[in-house]
């Protein structure tokens, strides 16, 4: 597997420049003596090495019986974050969880973002670490989400005050926009992930005498009632898209931003993360160029 080329330049950004000031490894260029101990080994590399090495083997192994081999076989220990890495790699290859619970998918991200999962506290993800950790798995290992992560990914979305989820995010525009019914009859209002399309107050679904059926009364909708329902959006992505498309390719610096205006602050939000998810990709794509002589002709 290759790296995913960059959608637009990132070098020299004010992400790249923040993050450079806060890598301990800034300068130190990654190698076959240091990669097990880089802050920045990718982990798509850290991948490839362990399959190159070990095949298959080593996901099945105890960790102990992993950071063991791997001292033998590349005489170098093994840092703390890349042990982390490592777990989360196999996590990604042998179990489904990542892509089903949303607890699982949260210490996912963070182990793919250069962060050490904790397992005592949450861990809520950034934009710039949904981008590039989910950009990473669909690289790794293709697979679609639940609606229980996809509606965790979309409460870190609107955390970070962005109503519009481009690739690799776009799978939950619609939780993040979250759609609901406006009843013109009674104005009873409710959310359109989990409605079927009637008004629940109209056809008197938790009415006592429904029981716990929570089914509509057949009564109220042979009268016609239940139906007069509008689909609006809470977050419509429109007040955005439109300046997204004109800026997605273009570097931070060459993107007008007024302070005041919320639409503008989306589209800087969504600048960063961009940036970020560029950066991890051009940290693959060189990574591999570096060792493409040991890993082979084939990556």
């Amino acid at each position: 597997m290759r790296g995913a080329a960059p959608t637009a330049p990132s070098e020299n950004s004010e992400t790249e420049k923040e993050l450079l000031r806060a890598d301990p490894d800034t300068g130190v260029p990654i190698t076959l003596k240091n990669f097990l101990t880089h802050h920045d080994t990718h982990p798509i590399v850290l991948d490839f090495a362990m399959l190159r090495a070990f095949k298959l083997e080593w996901l099945l192994w105890e960790p102990e019986t992993l950071w063991s081999e791997i001292q033998r076989t590349f005489e170098s220990p093994v840092s703390e974050l890349t042990r982390a890495k490592l777990q989360t790699l196999r996590t990604l290859h042998v179990a489904n969880g990542p892509w089903e619970h949303w607890q699982v998918f949260e210490k996912i991200i963070q182990g793919l973002n250069n962060n050490i999962p904790r397992f005592d506290l949450m861990q809520a993800p950034s934009l710039e670490q949904l981008f590039a950790g989910i950009d990473i798995m669909d690289h790794l290992r293709a697979m679609d989400f639940s609606q229980e992560v996809k509606l965790y990914i979309a409460a870190a979305v609107l955390h970070e005050d962005v109503c519009l989820v481009p690739p690799p995010l776009d799978f939950v525009q619609m939780e993040v926009s979250q759609p609901f019914y406006h009843c013109n009859d009674c104005g009873n209002e409710e959310s359109a992930l989990f409605s079927d399309g009637l008004c629940s107050t109209c056809t008197k679904r938790f009415s006592p005498e429904q029981g716990l059926s929570m089914a509509p009364s057949q009564e109220a909708l042979d009268q016609g009632k239940g139906r007069n329902m509008s689909l609006l959006l809470k977050y419509d992505p429109d007040v955005v898209s439109e300046k997204w498309e004109k800026a997605k390719t273009k570097p931070m610096a060459d993107v007008p931003v007024e302070e005041n205006n919320a639409a503008d602050i989306q589209i800087e939000k969504l600048l960063a993360a961009r940036d970020y998810m560029n950066i991890r990709r051009r940290q693959l794509a060189d990574q591999l160029t570096g060792f493409k002589s040991w890993l082979g002709a084939g990556v």
